[in-house]
This record gives C-alpha cells, structure tokens and sequence, in this order.
C-alpha cells in the first residue's frame, strides 16, 4: 500500500487527497461533502481492516495503518515531496514487527 501511495504522491499534478480536501474546505457547512468523506474513509478503513484481519494480525492494527496512510497523504500535498510515503512503510513496518505475521499491506 505504502508503495502505491509513494507512486500516487510522485505525480506531478497531485495535491493530496480530494476528500480530505473538499472535507477541510467544506465539511463544517456541508453535511452532504461531511457525510462523502466519511463514507469514503470508512471505505478504506475497512478494506485496510480486511487485509489486516487476513494476515491474522489485530484489528487495531487497521487503524494504526489507516492513519499513517492518512498523515501521509495530507504531509506529501503539504510538503511537496513522495517521502511521507517511505515514512508512513517504515513506521508500518515497526508496528508490523509488534505483530509478527504476514508482509505490510
């Protein structure tokens, strides 16, 4: 997952997630764009929470990897630079290695 994020944040025209975006520009005065980004987050909650059930680690993980993946897509729109991608796999990594079990998601 880490990797696909590095490829996504390596493009030239990206500028973070659009419903993070559209969350912070209109998520207090619009309960429909609120209610589409929660949606789309609890989306890639539960596919992260699939994964993490398939590798035979704990549910909590999915969280933890949910919102490295979140920090790091706001970080790479913010910063400029792919590298929160790297960031975000090293620390998976490190909670990874807390649950031995399968590869990173």
């Amino acid at each position: 997952m880490f990797d696909w994020l590095h490829g996504w944040f390596s493009e030239p025209d990206y500028r973070g997630c659009a419903f993070i975006n559209t969350f912070g520009e209109m998520g207090a005065v619009s309960s429909e764009v609120a209610a589409e980004a929660q949606h789309h987050k609890k989306a890639f909650h539960d596919y992260l929470a699939r994964l993490v059930a398939a590798a035979g680690r704990p549910d909590a993980l999915a969280g933890q990897l949910a919102l490295l993946a979140e920090g790091a897509m706001v970080t790479a729109a913010i910063s400029g630079t792919p590298e929160p991608a790297r960031q975000a796999r090293d620390a998976a990594r490190l909670l990874m290695q807390a649950h031995p079990g399968t590869d990173l998601p």
